[in-house]
This record gives C-alpha cells, sequence and structure tokens, in this order.
C-alpha cells in the first residue's frame, strides 16, 4: 500500500512538472508573437509598405510586388499571419490546460475551434504559392504560360486571399475562439480581469474587421481603424498571457 501511495505522488509530481513546461513554453510563444505582430504593423505605415488592399489587387499587381520586393509581397499575403498563429497554438493550448477543472468544456472548445481555424489558414495561404508562381512568371518566355500562370494566380487569390471571402473561416474561427477563451478567463479569475477584457475586445475588434473586409469591402481606412485597434489589443492579451503563463511555469 505505501508504495502504491509512493508512486501515485510521483506521477502527480511528474504531470505537474510537464504541465509547467508547457507554460514556460507557452509563454515564450506568446511573447514571441509580440515582434512579429509590431512588425507587420509598422510595414503598413513605412513609405513603400503598402500592398494592394484586400480583393483589389490583380495577380500581375502581386507577380509585380513579388519581382520588386518579395518579403513586402509574402508579408502582404499573410506570410506574419502564418508565424503569428503557428505560434499561438500551444498559447491556446496551455489556457485550454490553465483552466481544464473550472472551465473545462468551454475552454476545450475554445482551444479546438482554434486549432481547427489556424490549420484551415495555413493550409490555405496563398503567399508562398504565389511566390513560386511570380518566379515562373519571370521566367516565362511566351504569352500563353504567362495567361496560364495568371489564371493559376487568381484562382489561388480567389481562393484564400488575405482578409476576403476565401480566408474568411480561418479567420472567423481563430477570433471566435480568442473572445471564448478570453470570456473563460474573465469568468474564472485565474488570470486577471484585464488580460480577459483585453482579448474579449481585442478579438471582438478583429471580428468585425473580418466580417468588414470580406463582406462589406467599402470605406477600407474605417475598417483598418478597428484592425489596427483589435491588432494592439490582441498583442497585449499575449503579453499579460506569457506574464501569467510564466509564474503558473
Amino acid at each position: 500500500m505505501p508504495s502504491n501511495t509512493i508512486t501515485n505522488d510521483s506521477e502527480i509530481t511528474v504531470a505537474g512538472s510537464n504541465w509547467r513546461s508547457i507554460y514556460r513554453f507557452s509563454a515564450y510563444c506568446a511573447l514571441a508573437v509580440l515582434p512579429f505582430g509590431i512588425m507587420d504593423l509598422v510595414i503598413t505605415f513605412l513609405p513603400g509598405g503598402a500592398t494592394p488592399d484586400p480583393g483589389t489587387g490583380s495577380v500581375r499587381d502581386w507577380f509585380a510586388l513579388f519581382e520588386r520586393d518579395s518579403f513586402l509581397a509574402l508579408r502582404g499575403l499573410g506570410l506574419m499571419n502564418i508565424v503569428i498563429f503557428s505560434l499561438s497554438i500551444p498559447v491556446f493550448y496551455a489556457l485550454y490546460a490553465a483552466h481544464r477543472r473550472l472551465s473545462r468544456s468551454v475552454s476545450l472548445f475554445a482551444a479546438i475551434l482554434f486549432f481547427i481555424g489556424a490549420a484551415v489558414y495555413i493550409s490555405h495561404n496563398p503567399a508562398f504559392p504565389m511566390y513560386s508562381l511570380s518566379v515562373k512568371y519571370t521566367q516565362a518566355t511566351t504569352d500563353y504560360q504567362r495567361s496560364l500562370l495568371t489564371a493559376a494566380g487568381e484562382a489561388l487569390l480567389a481562393g484564400s486571399e488575405d482578409y476576403t471571402k476565401g480566408s474568411f473561416m480561418g479567420f472567423f474561427f481563430m477570433n471566435l475562439a480568442g473572445l471564448i477563451m478570453s470570456a473563460v478567463i474573465v469568468m474564472n479569475r485565474r488570470f486577471s480581469v484585464i488580460t480577459g477584457w483585453a482579448g474579449f475586445l481585442g478579438f471582438g475588434l478583429m471580428l468585425v474587421y473580418v466580417f468588414w473586409t470580406s463582406f462589406i469591402m467599402k470605406f477600407f481606412s474605417a475598417a483598418l481603424i478597428a484592425g489596427i485597434l483589435g491588432s494592439l489589443l490582441t498583442l497585449s492579451w499575449y503579453v499579460l498571457v506569457a506574464q501569467k503563463l510564466l509564474k503558473t511555469g
């Protein structure tokens, strides 16, 4: 009997140690989101940093941008988002783990919803396929080859360009997941209320931005204000989440 007790205690200790490692790793991932998010915002306002508004740029506009500045074109098609959402996967897993005894079903639902959204977005993102097409377009020697590559590029953009109907579901799932997880944080108080409300407002504004750019497509500058405010609030949310995860780990 004593030996069984020791074994069980050891298993509990090991499990606790494993969770602490996950919390620390996820905290570092959350902090790593910050420079990529800030870089994405700063590039938007730099001279020459603008890319075509969602749904307005032609395939040849993007090919020309790739030829002039490949990094700027990749960023305009979602390179930073790929990095940020990839880093966010362990963050949402850690948030589920932190709330698994308080709101297990809701936090698990939010985490799964984020994983699905991230998988949909990353797997359909056109940045690298468009880069490959742009290289082939530059090397093409006939109008027929260029027309085929242009048609392929149009299909890519129609199906998955950032902040258009093609990428809507991925963004919708991830921001809805953030909204739900932030509500869990507010209700359970394991994290600060400020953390929960920063996420609730940030992800909520990003949902407004995604709906606006995907379906309204007018007054983009007004939508951009919601997107910038939402981005700043969600970046703050990641920092606050990281601080708590580091203390927990």
